[in-house]
């Protein structure tokens, strides 16, 4: 199993911890993001969006994190991090959307735009970002967990752009359930730390 990744990149990142909290083995390949290796034919055949993280297993190219996170889950481990029932399969589901939605298009745009990484309207991603600092907030308030009131693939999946949240100017301060969430992800034996 290889993973093409970057250090810097967020859906690389929740990729590792869980392979690290699982403790499975496989092959890190760096793409060079600066002279934009993604976007070069040979990698263009393994994800045509050219974008990482890209996982190769036995021979075929998965290019999503949301893939890796539930091909590792659901092989390496047990029931515990997806579970297999209908209901708690979709209410890890709804996590896994809401962190390619909201956290995505408001926390990692956010930052993406105050790093000079990419264009856009600032306010207009900060306030996706707040929403999705809100909804977290909703669901922390009363629950350690994002789903089935333990860890599992929903909290790694939402975990680094919130972690990363003040980097594209939207302070944590002001959602102590959100910060105490993020200590408790770290607690968590493999849990890799995200500088």
């Amino acid at each position: 199993m290889k993973l093409y990744l970057t250090e810097n990149s967020g859906n690389s990142y929740k990729v590792r911890v869980l392979a690290s909290i699982l403790k499975v083995r496989y092959k890190k390949v760096y793409v060079d993001w600066d002279n934009k290796e993604h976007k070069q034919p040979a990698f263009l055949k393994m994800n045509p969006r050219g974008q990482v993280p890209v996982m190769v297993i036995e021979g075929k190219a998965f290019w999503d994190s949301t893939a890796h996170l539930v091909y590792l889950a659901r092989k390496y481990g047990g029931k515990k991090w997806l579970p297999p029932d209908p209901l708690g399969m979709a209410e890890v589901s709804q996590w896994l959307a809401f962190a390619q939605n909201e956290i995505y298009f408001g926390l990692q745009w956010s930052r993406g735009v105050a790093k000079g990484l990419r264009g856009g309207n600032l306010e207009e991603y900060q306030g996706y970002g707040r929403k999705a600092l809100d909804v977290l907030t909703w669901r922390l308030a009363k629950h350690d967990w994002l789903a089935l009131n333990r860890p599992t693939i929903a909290d790694i999946a939402c975990y680094p752009y919130v972690k990363r949240a003040p980097e594209g100017g939207l302070s944590l301060d002001a959602y102590p359930a959100v910060k105490a969430w993020l200590k408790r992800c770290e607690k968590l034996p493999g849990w890799l730390k995200l500088d």
